[in-house]
């Protein structure tokens, strides 16, 4: 149910009221009929159950649009998306890309199935969030999104850095989150709260205890009611009879784009130098020629056979250029085409992970042929931190590198029963995204290490020639194994994802 719970909090704080938006609808504060064109916040706690805060969030804007309100969700929380895997989409070209990198709002866009509202990801992962939220391009988005009558749904956390600056373009938030009632979810003072939701509590239980909602997300959220065209009127929701189609994930068509991105393009091209009319080069070349062929004889002492004798040398020493042969272009859609990385080397276990990460350090610089990187693994219930070295697709291929770490003195053969044992088959991984970019791939990854979450990076091949980076955690032999990374990427609010660990072999740390 949705009700406002009794006790109203600090003085001068919203009342919260309680929502499930497995089932429910809109709370009046927030129901559709309240959308207005232009941006609102969706300040949410870091610290409260976020698989609730991103259902809310997709429960606003499917209700939003099924009032007939043009919606566009976008994710702001940039340094740990989460909304979304939540959804069930990918995490695509997104809200980085537009400000950052000048990607197409058109193409960053894209249509949730079911629902009818456009979610924006958060994109490429930057190091420098606060970046994005006081960037300049916020005025014409905004702007654009007012004039064509479209609500705009920004999804963002409460301590997200530069999140004041917003306050030139947005005047308007929804607090999401702050279970127990008692304490206002914090959000900056330049904005006004229109409401503040909280997770349900039934029967006087905490929300800690309220019932899992369920796991799908066609379960999770509740079924749209019919959608008018985004152009039609608010309110008019009741005089529709048919049901939206089902969506399937594709960008939004160009006549939806709520903002003229040819305006952009025009604002930021270089200007054009003014172009030299061809016919004044040619009555210029000629002028000249006529020059040298009146003049010279008179004023240019053995012009005649300078003027041969360079013909002559122009004709020997220019070069032809051979043909560029085209580059073939990749039949079907682009796929990854790196080969599995199964084998690694064992080099030390330890119980501490600050003695795990000094080892690891110290010995990458020594050899720097090879990636050095930590899994958790359990032993007769003690939680060891392994050192392994290299990612290679056979034993063959990281023989030389046991060799060396053995006779260094590096690597550890009598914790694992002998020399043979130290090349270990390890095939799966946890896999934390995916980049264009090496630098941000390796900054994601020293992102997660110094918050005592392993990571590493390796070099993946695509079927169209390029390279992208993937981001690891782990080298585990099974599922059962793999437990300890598991559990530590939840406790983190990182959705796990256990796949099989492949790259360009040998996955160098270059």
């Amino acid at each position: 149910m949705t009700d406002s719970h009794a006790h109203a909090g600090p003085e001068g704080a919203p009342t919260p009221t309680f929502f499930d938006p497995s089932f429910e609808r809109l709370p009046a504060p927030v129901s559709g009929d309240t959308a207005a064109p232009g941006p609102v916040l969706l300040v949410f706690d870091r610290g409260a159950d976020r698989d609730w805060a991103a259902d809310a969030a997709v429960a606003l804007a499917t209700g939003w649009h099924a009032a007939g309100r043009r919606t566009v969700l976008a994710d702001l929380c940039l340094e740990d998306p989460f909304l979304n895997e939540r959804i069930g989409m990918p995490n695509q070209e997104g809200v980085v890309d537009i400000f950052l990198y000048g990607a197409s709002l058109a193409r960053s866009a894209r249509a949730v199935p079911g629902r009818g509202f456009y979610l924006i990801s958060a994109g490429t992962y930057t190091p420098e969030p606060g970046a994005v939220l006081r960037n300049p391009r916020w005025d014409k988005i905004v702007g654009g999104f007012r004039d064509n009558q479209a609500a705009l749904l920004l999804f963002v956390p409460s301590d997200a850095p530069e999140l004041p600056a917003l306050r030139q373009w947005v005047g308007e938030a929804i607090l999401l989150g702050g279970a127990d009632g008692a304490t206002t979810l914090s959000a900056p003072s330049e904005f006004g709260v229109r409401a503040w939701l909280a997770p349900p509590r039934r029967d006087g239980a905490s929300a800690a205890a309220a019932q899992p909602r369920p796991a799908s997300p066609a379960d999770r959220f509740p079924e749209p009611e019919p959608v008018a065209p985004w152009n039609a009127p608010p309110g008019t929701r009741a005089e529709l009879n048919v049901v939206p189609p089902t969506v399937e994930s594709a960008p939004m068509p160009a006549s939806e784009i709520p903002v003229p991105e040819a305006d952009w393009a025009r604002e930021e091209a270089p200007k054009k130098k003014r172009a030299v009319s061809p016919l004044l080069l040619v009555l210029l070349l000629l002028v000249i020629l006529a020059a040298l062929v009146f003049l010279g004889p008179q004023y240019i002492p053995g012009f005649p056979n300078l003027l041969a004798s360079s013909a002559g040398t122009t004709t020997e020493t220019v070069p032809q250029k051979a043909p560029v042969p085209a580059r073939p272009v990749p039949a079907g859609p682009v796929t990854a085409a790196g080969a599995s990385l199964p084998y690694s080397v064992h080099v030390a276990g330890f119980q501490s992970w600050d003695d795990a990460s000094e080892f690891a350090s110290g010995t990458s610089r020594r050899f720097s042929e090879a990636q050095f990187f930590i899994v958790p693994e359990l032993r007769q219930g003690v939680t060891y931190w392994t050192v392994m070295a290299g990612m290679a697709g056979d034993t063959t291929a990281v023989l030389a590198l046991r060799d060396r770490l053995v006779a260094e003195k590096v690597a550890d053969e009598e914790s694992v029963g002998g020399r043979y044992d130290l090349i270990q088959h390890r095939p799966l991984a946890y896999e934390l995204g995916e980049f264009r970019d090496a630098a941000q791939a390796r900054a994601r990854a020293d992102s997660l290490t110094s918050r005592a979450i392993p990571a590493y990076v390796a070099p993946v091949p695509y079927s169209d020639g390029t390279e992208r980076w993937k981001v690891y955690a782990g080298a585990y032999r099974d599922t059962a194994s793999s437990a300890p990374m598991r559990n530590l990427l939840t406790g983190a609010s990182i959705q796990p994802k256990l796949v099989e660990r492949t790259g360009r072999p040998p996955a160098s740390p270059k």
